[in-house]
């Protein structure tokens, strides 16, 4: 897609990005001359490669027409009303990947088509800036889920990603070898059709499952406004009209020098300044966008919930700097403690922009908002052992926010799949492994090859680079010692077990962020539907809220290099 306008340089990017951000500052009262601080604070932190907006904001801030900044939404339509294809233009011209729940229709995958076809023929016209995604889900009692999750199995659908929403009882009934029945009171085997999922899922990576009622259950205003669907990627639920800002932090930037015969260690107070700007910014961005929004539901939801979505990119590259296996425990501790951070600061930073300049309106309900209700934020977090946020940092945030109502967004973590924003910050994509250790070009990944260089001799080294480049992995180098091949393994390289485990313990029922994750568990070629069937049985006994999964060249469409 096309971030920059017409002769348009990088330098007048950022300049027109941080105008855009940073011009609600003045409605809220704050002086000139901290507003000037704030945009040079935040140009620094861009341009240093610690943090970057959504690439929506990059492309839709500052045009002259005026656009949302937004990264996603649950467009508010009836497919059903003659007006729906009107609404659907107007959100797929803000450069939002959308979401859709077809569990109200009778024909799924007729609504499915429609869309698709509407996406492939607005993407024809190039007209847009960023490519048409959508997800589509649909209820796992829908009386035409067989159909549903066979779509893409019999059309590619390219614009969609499809998943099911499983209940718990369905899950259940999967589990124990129990029928489950339907919304229509057809009554069908629940491990049978877990199963054909799991078969289309080798074919082509659809369907994933999505299980709403978790997601629901840490949305912390679930009553007043429950999860339907999710983004394209499922990293987050989403009510109708919802939408979200995004904003990535890149983990590997976040490292402090190393010093001669030390380990690497998380400089936690560029992490916390990093988390506090770009909180700020993503709140501002909220502003920027109400009065874009094409649909009053938007609007309304945005002033209710201001929900923001911090992400991250670089974990794979973090890991490496540490000497960490991705399948490891102490890989999973130390992403833990590198996300609880980022969590309790921006919420500490939300709880600040409130006292400045009022909560979201959900928190005026003190019923029916968690946070004003019960214990929350000790329910969701206290309890989490990480060793960057204690659990009495924890229980004072929850009585603060309590007891004064005082919280700006609902929400502020999130995992997105950081596609563009990865590119930009020459990082590996959100919480994912190393995909492969090529570049593009057919090199080894010149992060990779520093850090082999650092760690052994020249003539080794070269030996190690050479027949990696040639072999196309590192598991076979015996000057490789064990623990530096475990540390080089990629994304289908690892055991689909350490894809589970890092999602659980960074969003699962006992993580550590608001939010999922968009994290695609990558399986070798010849990984089977029985597999399959088992990871999505894993995920489910594991608390996982998501899963999705992608058996290598199961599509002739793929990234071979990343």
């Amino acid at each position: 897609g096309n971030i920059l306008l017409d002769n348009e340089t990088p330098e007048h990017l950022l300049l027109r990005v941080t105008d855009t951000l940073f011009h609600a500052e003045q409605s809220y009262g704050t002086d000139p001359t901290t507003i000037q601080e704030l945009k040079d604070e935040f140009r620094e932190y861009v341009c240093s490669g610690y943090i970057l907006p959504g690439t929506p904001t990059l492309t839709n801030a500052g045009r002259p027409e005026g656009r949302a900044l937004s990264s996603c939404v649950v467009i508010p339509v009836d497919l059903r009303n003659s007006k729906a294809r009107e609404s659907i233009l107007s959100y797929y011209q803000q450069n939002m990947g959308s979401g859709f729940d077809f569990t109200p229709y009778d024909d799924p995958v007729a609504a499915l088509s429609w869309l698709n076809s509407l996406s492939a023929e607005e993407t024809a016209t190039g007209k847009y800036e960023r490519y048409i995604g959508n997800m589509g889900s649909l209820s796992v009692d829908h009386p035409k889920i067989h159909e549903f999750i066979r779509a893409k199995r019999e059309s590619p659908m390219p614009h969609f990603n499809i998943s099911v929403v499983v209940s718990e009882q369905f899950m259940e009934a999967a589990l124990n070898g129990k029928p489950f029945q339907l919304a229509d009171g057809t009554k069908i085997e629940a491990d049978a059709l877990l199963k054909e999922m799991a078969e289309c899922a080798w074919i082509n990576g659809d369907p994933g499952l999505v299980f709403m009622d978790r997601m629901n259950e840490h949305n912390p205003i679930a009553t007043i406004s429950p999860y339907v669907s999710t983004p394209p990627c499922s990293e987050m639920g989403l009510a109708s009209g919802e939408t979200c800002q995004f904003g990535y932090i890149q983990l590997a930037k976040m490292i402090s020098e190393k010093e001669e015969g030390k380990k690497a260690a998380i400089n936690y107070d560029l992490l916390h300044a990093s988390t506090t700007i770009l909180t700020r910014a993503l709140d501002n961005a909220i502003q920027a966008s109400i009065e874009y929004y094409p649909l009053v539901e938007s609007r309304y939801i945005a002033e209710l919930k201001r929900k923001v979505g911090i992400g991250v990119c670089g974990l794979a590259e973090t890991l490496l700097m540490h000497e960490l296996p991705y399948d490891s425990s102490e890989a999973q501790k130390l992403a833990r403690d590198i996300l609880s951070y980022i969590n309790y600061s921006s919420k500490k930073a939300s709880l600040e922009l409130a006292r400045q300049r009022g909560p979201c309106t959900a928190m005026y309900d003190i019923i029916q908002n968690r946070y004003r209700s019960e214990d929350y934020i000790n329910k969701r977090f206290a309890s989490q052992q990480t060793s960057s946020v204690t659990s009495e940092q924890w229980h004072n945030l929850n009585d603060d926010i309590r007891a004064t109502g005082m919280l700006r967004n609902i929400a502020t973590t999130a995992l997105p799949p950081t596609g563009r924003a990865s590119i930009i910050l020459g990082a590996t994509s959100s919480i994912e492994p190393f995909f492969s250790i090529y570049t593009k070009e057919g090199v080894i990944n010149p992060f990779i090859d520093a850090w082999i260089k650092e760690r052994y001799v020249f003539d080794d080294a070269t030996n190690i680079i050479d027949q990696a480049t040639q072999e196309g992995t590192f598991q076979n180098c015996s000057s490789l010692s064990e623990h530096h091949r475990a540390c080089l393994e990629t994304a289908s390289e690892i055991d689909w077990h350490g894809h589970l485990n890092m999602v659980a313990s960074l969003t699962g029922m006992e993580g550590v962020y608001d939010e999922a994750a968009s994290k695609t568990v990558n399986l070798a070629q010849d990984t089977t539907t029985n597999d399959i069937y088992a990871i999505f049985m894993e995920a489910y006994t594991m608390g996982l809220k998501n899963i999705a999964v992608y058996r290598d060249k199961s599509r002739t469409a793929q990234p071979e290099q990343l």
